[in-house]
């Protein structure tokens, strides 16, 4: 184990090499700030864990939790926030006609930390609800990479 420290960090003197400095000349940066990511995730307690190839859907999250002058009058979202694995292919988002008459609703895509064309693929359509139609839906592809990524965000 000494040779193995000596020509990875480039010294003989193994007390002095510091833990984490040893851990990213081993294992690499990447790791480093996945373990980092995952720990703080599982303190906050506030994120959902999507294993590959599985979509999230906050189903409960609810424009109740909206202030009045947020919500739309004649449009909104079956859910307001989906967790979807990059390994899903695409997300299927549903839109609600609250008039239930004939109308369009322009659906757009906006960049957050995702990227449209790096880690998703934009949308900007024209959706049409015919009367008594009270839901469409628009699917968003889900660019998939080898990268490991914290999670990123996109609005629609």
């Amino acid at each position: 184990m000494r040779a193995y420290v000596k020509q990875t960090m480039g010294t003989d003197q193994i007390d002095k090499v510091q833990l984490a400095d040893l851990k990213t000349a081993i294992e690499g940066e990447g790791l480093i700030k996945r373990i980092q990511y995952r720990k703080q995730v599982g303190i906050q307690q506030k994120k959902q864990v999507v294993a590959k190839n599985e979509i999230y859907r906050a189903e409960h999250v609810s424009a109740d939790a909206l202030d009045e002058k947020d919500k739309n009058p004649h449009f909104g979202f079956r859910c307001l926030h989906y967790s979807v694995s990059e390994s899903s292919g695409a997300i299927e988002i549903h839109v609600k006609n609250k008039s239930k008459g004939a109308c369009s609703v322009r659906v757009k895509t906006i960049d957050k930390e995702a990227k449209d064309g790096e880690d998703y693929i934009g949308v900007d359509q024209v959706l049409n609800f015919s009367t008594g139609q009270e839901e469409g839906s628009i699917s968003v592809k889900i660019i998939d990479d080898d990268s490991w990524e914290p999670d990123e965000d996109f609005l629609v």
